[in-house]
């Protein structure tokens, strides 16, 4: 029975050690999602919405209640009589208050109204005499509004929403970068574990030929001198080995790390992409760009513009005007504070007209004109780079598409020709300097085979980045 558990344990062991996962290109798409750069990107994200949240609150009325607890006050001044002498007089109160207010943007105009309510008590402290009373402003209301014609209120709503829409497209846009960095970490993997498999695969032909150099050597058909070479080989070999190994370990360290867990181990395998990818029609991926930029020269241009228009309505004046009406009254008793009260009302327009500036106010102007018209030529210029950047790489991922299909027929047959020719070479038919040459072109092929690859996805990725349709 103790035999029977202790078995089952070392083989779950070796299941567990040795247990492989075949990964593909899309399973570390997938992983990236659960990345550190991911769970920032979604963070970053969640903060404009709040921001964005914010700003919309800030349109909605505004109500605050504050208390003044009993506040005491007790000094002592100097007061000159008739006569030039001084009296020093005690001063000994408690003030409390209550204040309630409302306010509210009113968008529309650009002005704000405001609701306010108080109420105070005063307590006077005297040696022979004490007092109290209460006073209340039980109802005001005051409105303000700028006379300019400039709203500033409808300007930030315009860059608030340019800039939602704009945080969008950065969400998307960082999310593309972290399947980049999936991407990359993948063939890097993948070329180093191409690299492995194909120096295990030479440590193989040259045991075989080891032994085979052994049976020769013992027949006397060759001589020790001519298994050198062999050996030198072997030698490289093993280096070259022992040093891709630690890489692999290294950059699946890195991987994991990315990842955030300990998803990819040294057993795993990698499964070469196949191509073509299908790419939709190149005026598509134009217009989602056009698209794109757009909303990126919104959000760059529309404070400038914003600038542009205050600057022109505040070039000759300023101006605005209040109005406000009120109740008011006080009382030794806080019960008749709210009988007969007092009415007052307030109208006030405020107008500021520069004299002399001496162009000031112009040249803000002129500034900020010439800023929006560099901007405009940088958007512009940046746009025509693009579009021609997005023809180019569309050109080239099926340009490398169509090599891609010639590299690995090529692969194929050196593959084919190598294994025909390792029975000829084992048979003493073909000369193992032959041998190691197409062998060589072959290792070299597969390697091109995955550089090709990468670069593909490299310019399928940069597609992605700059229109932002998914693609892989």
């Amino acid at each position: 029975m103790k035999k029977g558990i202790l078995i089952f344990i070392v083989l779950t062991m070796c299941l567990k050690i040795y247990s492989q996962v075949n990964y593909k290109l899309g399973d570390y798409i997938f992983h990236s999602i659960n990345s550190t750069l991911s769970i920032q990107n979604k963070k970053a994200r969640i903060i404009h919405e709040k921001e964005n949240l914010l700003f919309k609150r800030n349109f909605f009325p505004e109500a605050s209640l504050d208390f003044t607890l009993p506040s005491y006050n007790r000094s002592i001044s100097d007061i000159i009589q008739p006569d030039g002498t001084f009296a020093f007089r005690e001063s000994n109160n408690a003030n409390s208050r209550i204040n309630l207010s409302i306010s509210q943007k009113i968008p529309f105009t650009g002005g704000q109204l405001f609701i306010m309510n108080s109420f105070n008590r005063l307590d006077l402290f005297g040696d022979v005499e004490s007092s109290t009373s209460y006073s209340a402003s039980w109802f005001g209301i005051n409105l303000t509004q700028p006379l300019n014609f400039f709203n500033a209120m409808k300007w930030d709503k315009k860059i608030q929403n340019a800039l939602v829409e704009y945080n969008a497209i950065d969400y998307k846009s960082k999310n593309v970068d972290i399947k980049k960095e999936a991407v990359t970490y993948f063939f890097e993997l993948l070329q180093i574990k191409s690299q492995k498999r194909i120096l295990e695969k030479e440590m193989q032909v040259s045991k075989k030929m080891k032994i085979a150099y052994g049976i020769l050597l013992e027949s006397g058909k060759i001589m020790s001198y001519d298994t050198i070479d062999l050996a030198l080989r072997m030698l490289d070999t093993k280096r070259k080995l022992k040093f891709i190994s630690k890489s692999e370990i290294l950059k699946i360290e890195r991987i994991n790390n990315f990842f955030g867990s300990k998803i990819v181990n040294s057993n795993d395998k990698l499964e070469i992409p196949k191509l073509p990818v299908k790419l939709l029609n190149l005026n598509k991926y134009i217009d989602e760009y056009l698209n794109i930029n757009m909303i990126i020269e919104k959000n760059k241009l529309l404070s400038l513009e914003k600038t542009i228009e205050q600057l022109q309505k505040n070039r000759f004046y300023k101006a605005s005007f209040s109005v406000g009406l009120g109740f008011n009254n006080s009382s030794k008793e806080y019960r008749e504070i709210f009988l007969n009260p007092n009415q007052s009302q307030s109208f006030s327009v405020s107008l500021n007209v520069p004299l002399i500036d001496f162009g000031r106010k112009r040249i803000q102007l002129e500034i900020s004109k010439i800023k929006y018209e560099s901007e405009v030529l940088i958007i512009d210029q940046v746009k025509y780079n693009t579009i021609e950047r997005i023809k180019l790489l569309y050109e080239e991922i099926y340009d490398l598409n169509s090599g891609l299909e010639i590299e690995v027929s090529r692969i194929a047959l050196l593959d084919i020709k190598l294994q025909r020719m390792e029975v000829l070479l084992l048979a003493q038919k073909v000369l193992y300097r032959d041998y190691s040459e197409l062998e060589n072109e072959l290792y070299n092929s597969i390697n091109d085979r995955i550089n090709m690859l990468r670069l593909i996805y490299d310019k399928i990725i940069e597609l992605e980045k700059l229109t932002l349709l998914e693609i892989i």
